[in-house]
């Protein structure tokens, strides 16, 4: 029954609404509808809630729209950025995606608008920023826009959460670390802080966007285009509020430097300047979700791991995982994988293989000598200066065994203990320094020649190997790889076809990635001879 009562209408209206919307959202999880683009903005999860199946399915409805234009250049180019979201697509190609629509503009249908704010979309999900500020700026303009309508107001609520998520998720950008002084360190702040601050952060950008919609074409006047003010008091905002609202981690490395009125000492004194006595950054914990999407995207094959790695850190307020060996057969990716995870963990960190090192120099050499250096992980902290950098030791195994100028393995035991990392006494600093929060991830082929106490102290988590199921994702990340490494854009290159991927697999059945590779090689050279 319908009231006359305008409130009570108003009500039941919106209640309407209300239910409409969880039907669509459970539609959307039994994979039997594709969100809107303004839906996902609000809230409602991916088609079958997985942003793989959701992306597929959008770039399927929209191929055969364009596909009768593929005559045209840019819509050839459309296409094929299109057909690379159906197979396994990740931040890399969506971005590619959104590139594309902006060349092929002019020649787009109005309806392009909601297919770049879909990718935004995408891209805000798999971990861009940059595209999670871009989503707080259209959910918050949306919901100022639908505000003067009653019916509507029920959609302004999750608009405004959304617009809350988005900014909260952007703060969370190391990429904001250092604002002009590397001492300033962005704070995760508490949730109640964080909505606190952003809710002023909000009002501002309510007023804002409020005197776009009354006024009818800034442009007209020589005024900017709406929402620029709200673009740049996010952008800056945004980095303001990571400093106040929290109590974010850091750490003291170095107290003092050891003999500092010696020459000797005076020149370490100088090159750890601005560290001695300060807290240094530690990397604040990123979204989880959006680092296992995006490791999963690439690693279809390794998710046990992926998993057992990042629920290690989830209960921290900044990252640092535990030592840790990845055993595989070699070939399998899991040097590839320890770079990406620390990458995408927004870690600075150096890769070391470890063939042919036969002394134990990841500790340092006192400074008396001329050959004189500090040990890695103080290496690498004043490199990056932040207390928590990463080291990737490639291929651990294989490390000399003699003693004679001490030993690798031997070497690396009190950096992977918390209790004498803490206090390690580095023999370039001559003081003890906390080494604690560096994080240590190791590749071996085989266990064998690794010593007791090495293993003692790591977990070790056998990294497996992939198999012919996962060919399309792999060959398409491969190709990029050969593509880059012969100063080649990628996103001129087309996928391999059903058939060229039919021919790899009666060669490649599984394993080696190395293999995997050449036979792409192969492909992309007889693609070459026929042209």
């Amino acid at each position: 029954m319908v009231s006359n009562d305008p409130v009570q209408k108003e009500v039941q209206q919106a209640e309407r609404a209300r239910r409409h919307f969880e039907r669509r959202k459970k539609a959307a999880l039994a994979g039997l509808h594709l969100p809107s683009e303004h839906e996902l903005l609000a809230g409602m999860p991916f088609l079958a809630n997985d942003i793989q199946q959701d992306m597929q399915a959008f770039a399927e409805r929209l191929m055969p729209r364009l596909r009768r234009k593929a005559d045209h250049g840019h819509f050839a180019i459309v296409l094929n950025c299109l057909g690379q979201l159906t197979v396994n697509a990740g931040v890399d190609e969506v971005k590619e995606l959104v590139e594309t629509f902006d060349v092929a503009a002019t020649s787009l249908p109005d309806s392009a608008r909601s297919w770049r704010l879909r990718c935004r979309i995408y891209l805000a999900h798999l971990g861009d920023h940059r595209a999670a500020v871009d989503l707080a700026r259209e959910a918050i303009t949306t919901a100022v826009a639908l505000e003067p309508y009653p019916n509507e107001w029920i959609k302004v609520v999750p608009l405004i959460t959304a617009s809350l998520g988005w900014l909260s998720f952007a703060a969370s950008d190391p990429g904001f670390l250092y604002l002009g002084d590397e001492t300033r360190v962005l704070r995760r702040g508490t949730a109640a802080q964080l909505v606190a601050r952003y809710g002023k952060l909000l009002t501002e950008v309510i007023e804002i966007q409020a005197q776009s919609v009354r006024t009818d074409d800034m442009k007209s006047e020589g005024g900017k285009p709406p929402g620029d003010g709200t673009r740049q008091i996010l952008s800056g905002s945004i980095q303001d509020t990571a400093i106040e609202a929290g109590s974010g981690t850091s750490a003291v490395v170095f107290n003092q430097v050891g003999n500092a009125n010696t020459g000797e000492g005076k020149k370490v004194a100088r090159e750890l300047d601005g560290l001695t006595g300060k807290a240094l950054p530690l990397i604040p914990v990123p979204d989880l979700t959006m680092a296992r999407v995006t490791l999963r995207a690439e690693f279809p094959y390794a998710t046990d791991v992926i998993d057992r790695i990042l629920v290690d850190i989830a209960s921290r307020s900044h990252v640092r995982i535990r030592p840790t060996i990845l055993v595989g057969s070699p070939g399998s990716g899991k040097s590839r994988f320890a770079r990406r995870l620390l990458n995408v963990l927004n870690v600075p960190h150096d890769v070391v293989p470890c063939g042919g090192i036969s002394d134990g120099a990841f500790a340092g050499t006192a400074r008396r000598w001329s050959t004189g250096e500090p040990s890695l992980p103080i290496a690498l902290i004043a490199r990056y200066r932040i207390a928590g950098p990463g080291a990737v030791l490639d291929e651990i195994e294989k490390v000399g065994t003699s003693r004679y100028n001490g030993q690798a393995h031997d070497a690396l035991l009190a950096f992977l203990e918390q209790e004498t990392a803490c206090r390690f006494h580095d023999p370039y600093v001559q003081a003890p320094c906390d080494v604690s929060h560096v994080t240590w991830l190791m590749t071996a082929n085989s266990l064998h020649d690794l010593s007791g106490p090495l293993r003692d102290r790591c977990q070790i988590i056998q990294f497996p190997e992939p198999d012919r199921e996962n060919l399309p994702t792999l060959a398409r990340l491969l190709m990029i790889d050969i593509l880059a490494d012969r100063g080649l854009d990628h996103r001129w290159a087309t996928a391999l076809d059903p058939h060229e991927i039919e021919a790899v697999a009666r060669v490649w059945s599984g394993g080696s990635l190395r293999k995997l590779r050449s036979l792409i090689e192969v492909v992309l050279k007889s693609r070459e001879i026929s042209h």
